[in-house]
């Protein structure tokens, strides 16, 4: 079939078990679809079904091919038909993934199993079986000891560690989980909607770490300074003035006589102690003072943050 590589598929697993106990068997329900989300056409295929313990690469713990008959590009098969499945490996801790091969091509990413295949194993009364899904993201009152005991192994801090070969990393390309301690979680801007995330966008790196600011904004203040006041006393006073000076040709002033080339002074009458009123005005600046903590933040409570990588 050509496009092979660019098939679509999912897996819904079940389980079925047989009469005798070594005869148990997993169903597996799946889709195939071509690149462009059309149903494969109907007819028989053959595929080959492997059970991993890793999401990617590795060798394969358990392998059996069967003839499936896809029908509206869904089919069904029940794993463990020919080959008996390795019961052993459902009852440790070992994340397990199921891979389907079509014309030696292995389509990916491959499935987890989950709670169905481990219930075929023994003693399994006791496992954790991982919650969620890969990439999920958890707030807990549980410390990591306590979390992992009721969650699964699959989940870890989200504290920046490496998450090099997990299926999270085989998904995203990451290298390591977001370093989320003590920061809020934002939900992302989405497409031609409204962004109220005002410094990032729809298509800005999800997780991306943005450092706290606070909106810019200003304050008002108005200062205004108005005096009054008086000088100082003077005391009583007086102020001297003098007499023209005669020209040489004789002559008199009005009501007095004098001689030639003489002058005479004269004092104004006193006004007595007194004093003069001031008044003042102008405006002046400064800075308002410093207050607050040492961040912008809401009311809030704190909790531990995991996220599923396997």
């Amino acid at each position: 079939m050509k496009n092979l590589s660019q098939l679509i598929f999912s897996v819904v697993l079940f389980l079925t078990i047989a009469n005798s106990t070594q005869a148990q068997k997993m169903s597996v329900q799946g889709t195939l679809k071509n690149a462009a989300g059309i149903s494969v056409a109907d007819g028989e295929r053959q595929l080959k079904f492997r059970i991993y313990n890793v999401a990617t690469g590795g060798t394969h713990l358990w392998e059996e091919t069967g003839t499936v008959n896809v029908v509206g590009g869904i089919y069904s098969y029940l794993l463990g038909t020919d080959t008996p499945l390795p019961l052993a490996q459902f009852t440790n801790a070992t994340t397990l993934y199921l891979g389907i091969v079509s014309e030696n091509f292995e389509l990916q990413p491959r499935t987890e199993l989950t709670f169905a295949p481990y219930a075929l194993g023994v003693n399994t009364a006791n496992r954790v079986v991982c919650s969620g899904a890969v990439g999920d993201i958890k707030h807990s009152i549980l410390n990591p000891t306590e979390f992992a005991q009721v969650n699964g192994d699959c989940w870890v801090p989200m504290d920046g560690r490496s998450i090099v070969g997990s299926a999270l990393a085989t998904i995203t390309g990451r290298t390591n989980v977001p370093n989320g301690g003590g920061l809020f979680i934002r939900s992302q801007e989405f497409q031609n909607s409204t962004n109220f995330d005002e410094d990032r966008t729809w298509q800005t790196p999800i997780a991306s770490f943005q450092s706290e600011e606070l909106r810019s904004h200003s304050h008002g203040a108005t200062l205004s300074v108005n005096a009054s006041g008086v000088t100082s006393s003077n005391g009583g006073h007086s102020h001297t003035w003098s007499l023209p000076t005669d020209n040489g040709n004789g002559g008199s002033v009005t009501g007095r006589s004098h001689s030639e080339g003489g002058s005479q002074t004269r004092n104004t009458s006193s006004v007595g102690d007194h004093n003069h009123s001031v008044t003042v005005s102008g405006s002046a600046s400064g800075n308002t003072n410093n207050a607050g903590g040492n961040e912008t933040r809401p009311d809030n409570l704190n909790f531990w943050v995991y996220i599923r990588v396997n």
